[in-house]
Formats: structure tokens, C-alpha cells, sequence
């Protein structure tokens, strides 16, 4: 590469081959220079999400050119019903064009967008486990402080079924009130609305640093948008569910990529705060677990992040069997308006 200032930064189109086809090969190539084992998304997932039009969220990605060739991108992810300052930034630069300033000019690209879509709080993510600590560095360098650490964990599946049923025995007289079970694809309809009142929880739930942040305002039609876009992926989400009068009150959201890959990534798992205390959190995961042992046995593993601060949720994955795989930083930084 010669010099950034020869660099071309412009929005991603879903519909060009050519775009596509250099996002995944920059992120692909990213990723595992970090990490070679690790739970790559699809190209068909980037596809979904860029042009899903879920208008309740903000999805923008942006490349970084020498000529054709892409050389690095970003991605900003937000909300555009609530915390509506708050974004979430994702970068990655060619290993090939590492150490270039590719990295430097398209985080002030993006914050500057950022800033200009009102977004004056920006989060990102970055793996610091053994070797990496260069990344600390760079957030630290551009003024991103370092808010928490979160541990990726997995777990080889299928699932060792004497110790599911050993967990879900100890939990079982925790929850005689309540009604477990799992499902494959789209929540039930009659469950939808409950399910996503639970969901909207979890922002302001999950360890979020001194951060305030509002519940969300996600609706059962940002729910069915959310379905579309995974099916479109080639994804099936297997969810764990707790019921109390009929009504949705903890869940445990994993989603199968398609049949190219080993892994399943597991997006969330919650219990209404009312609900708390009678093992919920163990019970989803098992039910979890179970299904996707038996609807997907061609998988490896699950994998799941936890900040290290969540120690009950860490302890239902310890316990589960779920062992230490990477190490993530949370860093967070408050733009300026120039």
C-alpha cells in the first residue's frame, strides 16, 4: 500500500458481488489472524443484515479501498427507537495492510459518521487474550477506555446428557410453578409479545459499566424482522423458554448458522428480574441444549461471552461445562462534537 491518503472510503452495497465478496474476505482474514479457530459469520449473515430494512435498527458498513482491492472496514449497529446516543462499532483491516494507518483513518471515518447519525457514544469490542494486547493499545491510543472484559466460552457439543439431566434434577424443585420448554425456529405467536418485553430487559440488565441505558422498545414486528433476516442467513434459532401463566419470564437465544459451519452461536440468555431465584437461567440452557443435541447433531460446539462481572451466569456455564476459549474487551469512548 502506498499511502492513506490514497484510500477510498465508501457505504457497502448487499447487492454487489464484488462488495460482498471483499467484506468477507477482509473479515474472514481478520479474524482468524487473531484467532484461527475462531466462529466465523457468514457472508450470507452480512448479506441479511445490510439489507434486511428493520427500520428499528441502524446497520451501515462501510469499505476501505486501494484501487478495487478492499482493504478494511466498519460496521455501526444501534438502536433507532432507544439509547439513541449509544452505537456499537465493528473494525477490521487486511492483515496484509496492517501497521498502514488503515486502521487509524477508518475509526475517524466512522466516528465521524457516528457523530453525524447522532451517535455520541461509541462501543467496541476487541479481543486481548495472549498476543493481542496490540489492540488495547490502538482503542487506548484513540481515546477508548477500557469499561469491562468479557470471556468467550464454548462448549463441545453434543452436550454430556448425564450432566444435563444431573443440573436439571438440583434445579427442578426451584421452578415447580413454571412450564420449560424449547423450540426450533420462530417463537410460538401466543408466546411473541411476552418474549419480547423479556428481550427489551436486556440492555439495561446486562453489566453495562456506569452506561444508563434505557429498556428497549423492540416490538413483536422487530421480532418477526429479526426472523426474516436469520432465515435469510440460512440461520434457525433454538430457544429455551420459561413460562409463568402462560407468559414468557427467561429464555436462552442460540442461533445454528448453515451447514458450512460447526459451531452455534448462543445470543443471550435473561430472566425477568421478578422471576429470579428459582433457577430459570439453568433450566432454559438445559432445555437449550437438549434440542439442539437432538435437532443438530452435526454441530461441535456452542460458544457464548460472558462479562466476567455476571457471576451468576458465568456459574450456569461453568457448570454446564463450558471452558475459557478467548478473551474480550468492552471499550468505550465519548465522542466529541468538533
Amino acid at each position: 500500500m502506498r499511502s492513506v491518503s490514497e484510500l477510498l472510503i465508501r457505504r457497502l452495497d448487499p447487492a454487489s458481488e464484488a462488495d460482498m465478496d471483499g467484506f468477507q474476505e477482509v473479515y474472514a482474514a481478520a479474524e482468524l489472524a487473531e484467532d484461527p479457530d475462531a466462529a466465523l459469520y457468514s457472508r450470507e449473515d452480512g448479506i441479511a443484515l445490510l439489507s434486511s430494512g428493520d427500520t428499528s435498527s441502524l446497520f451501515e458498513a462501510y469499505g476501505a479501498f486501494v484501487g478495487d482491492r478492499m482493504v478494511g472496514e466498519w460496521i455501526l449497529m444501534g438502536s433507532t427507537r432507544d439509547n439513541l446516543e449509544v452505537a456499537q462499532a465493528l473494525l477490521w483491516v487486511d492483515p496484509r495492510h496492517r501497521r498502514q494507518g488503515v486502521g487509524s483513518h477508518l475509526l475517524a471515518h466512522l466516528e465521524d459518521h457516528a457523530l453525524a447519525r447522532g451517535r455520541r457514544i461509541i462501543q467496541a469490542q476487541a479481543r486481548v487474550g495472549d498476543r493481542l494486547e496490540g489492540n488495547r493499545i490502538f482503542a487506548e491510543q484513540h481515546g477508548y477506555t477500557l469499561v469491562m472484559t468479557e470471556i468467550e466460552r464454548r462448549l463441545t457439543l453434543p452436550p454430556a446428557l448425564d450432566r444435563l439431566a444431573r443440573l436439571e434434577a438440583e434445579a427442578a424443585p426451584y421452578h415447580r410453578d413454571y412450564e420449560i420448554r424449547a423450540v426450533v425456529g420462530p417463537v410460538p405467536a401466543e408466546l411473541r409479545a411476552s418474549y419480547v418485553d423479556v428481550r427489551n430487559l436486556m440492555v439495561v440488565e446486562m453489566p453495562h459499566g456506569d452506561l444508563e441505558l434505557e429498556v428497549g422498545r423492540d416490538t413483536v414486528a422487530d421480532l418477526d424482522a429479526l426472523d426474516r433476516e436469520r432465515a435469510d442467513a440460512g440461520r434457525v434459532s433454538v430457544t429455551g423458554l420459561a413460562l409463568h401463566d402462560a407468559t414468557v419470564v427467561a429464555y436462552a437465544d442460540a442461533s445454528v448458522p448453515g451447514a458450512d459451519f460447526r459451531h452455534v452461536d448462543q445470543y443471550g440468555t435473561l430472566v425477568h428480574p421478578d422471576h429470579r431465584g428459582h433457577r430459570l437461567g439453568m433450566a432454559v440452557k438445559c432445555a437449550q441444549l437438549r434440542l439442539l443435541a437432538e435437532r443438530f447433531p452435526d454441530r461441535h460446539y456452542i460458544q457464548t461471552s460472558n462479562a466476567e462481572v455476571n457471576a451468576q451466569m458465568v456459574a450456569i456455564n461453568v457448570a454446564l461445562g463450558f471452558e475459557i476459549h478467548q478473551v474480550w474487551a468492552q471499550f468505550e469512548k465519548r465522542l466529541a462534537q468538533s
